[in-house]
């Protein structure tokens, strides 16, 4: 007789419920994207990330203004600054309104748009990087939705902004960029620290690292792979991404 047919079989996962799979992303997260190999069910999360951005565009649009976020921004940017005072009041006016309009709608009331546009790059990016890199058999359709699961993490930072917001008693002192201590850039000065380094400091962020590591469990546990690669993997693109966005921020700082 064959070892093979004496050995146990493993049970496999009970199906989840849309509210334990969304539950299980913060606490369990191994669980909900286990199952996405049942189901690759992605709208849900999106949708959820996409009402919260609406919400979380309301109260910065009544508690702080997107002018006011606009010439915050502005201020703390030599060059933009710069450029700014060489226009003239009616000029300078129209330039502030046509930013709070493109932020306030772009990624505002339409943020489902943009979050599905972000979703669909991102797990693009991420489907060729461990499909060809890893060697795993992920689906876009699965890649979509551990995407879309992990940006749930990123719903739940925008609430805490927007109970910033409603804190802040001086919209005058609002930085979108950075508005809640979760990285130790917040401890920082915007203006007297370099650039590079404020920028470096500000992507080793909990909710950032947290996102990263949802998405590394996430593409490992659907492509059958040690959770440890798909950490590593995500480690990797991190690395990227911050120097890139640091190398950006100095160039236009």
């Amino acid at each position: 007789m064959s070892t093979a047919s004496t050995m146990p079989v493993a049970p496999s996962q009970p199906a989840l419920s849309e509210p334990e799979r969304l539950i299980n992303v913060f606490f369990a997260p191994t669980k909900t994207f286990a199952d996405l190999r049942r189901n690759a069910r992605w709208w849900v999360p999106w949708l959820i990330v996409s009402l919260i951005s609406i919400g979380f565009t309301v109260v910065l649009d009544k508690q702080v203004g997107f002018e006011q976020i606009s010439e915050n921004q502005i201020k703390m940017s030599p060059k933009a600054q710069e450029k700014m005072e060489q226009l003239t009041a009616e000029q300078q006016q129209q330039r502030l309104h046509g930013s709070a309009l493109f932020f306030k709608w772009v990624f505002g009331y339409l943020s489902p748009l943009t979050n599905l546009f972000f979703i669909i790059v991102i797990a693009g990016i991420l489907l060729a990087t461990f499909n060809f890199g890893v060697g795993t058999e992920i689906t876009f359709k699965q890649s979509i939705a551990i995407t879309a699961y992990a940006f749930l993490i990123r719903g739940l930072h925008a609430i805490l902004i927007a109970g910033a917001a409603v804190a802040n008693s001086d919209p005058t002192t609002f930085n979108i960029s950075n508005p809640v201590a979760t990285n130790p850039a917040f401890f920082m000065s915007f203006t007297d620290t370099p650039r590079f380094i404020y920028s470096v400091l500000a992507s080793f962020d909990i909710f950032a690292l947290w996102i990263y590591a949802a998405l590394g469990v996430g593409f490992a546990i659907v492509g059958r792979k040690k959770v440890a690669t798909g950490i590593g993997v995500m480690a990797g693109w991190f690395v990227v991404a911050t120097l890139a966005g640091a190398g950006i921020a100095s160039l236009f700082s």
